[in-house]
């Protein structure tokens, strides 16, 4: 009855981003981030905030980010930035949240 919004796909052609400039900025900011090829999948549904499946050296991590063009959004649409925060915080005070690994607002990345 869901299948077309469980797993992952083929990142959509409105949705894809340079990974190169992604695999560059998480090996500065994250720390034991593996070395490898990065892979990057989009999960399916949702259509808000786009999130991707991230796999290299054997780890996975989950990215989300503001739908493009970022220029044609609110500043308050989308707050990745205040979901990363909360998350993040939750997770520190022992909650059962995902780990957070880091925020980039620069968004040539």
């Amino acid at each position: 009855m869901f299948e077309e919004f469980m797993g992952t796909k083929a990142v959509s052609e409105r949705h894809r981003f340079d990974t190169a400039a992604l695999d560059a900025y998480l090996r500065q900011h994250v720390e034991g981030y593996p070395h490898g090829e990065l892979t990057v999948e989009q999960f399916k549904g949702g259509q808000s905030n786009p999130t991707f499946k991230l796999t290299i050296g054997g780890q996975s991590y989950v990215l989300r980010t503001k739908p493009a063009p970022a220029d044609k959004l609110l500043p308050s649409a989308h707050a990745i930035d205040r979901e990363f925060r909360v998350m993040d915080a939750l997770n520190k005070a022992g909650f059962p949240a995902a780990r957070q690994y880091c925020l980039c607002i620069d968004e040539s990345v």
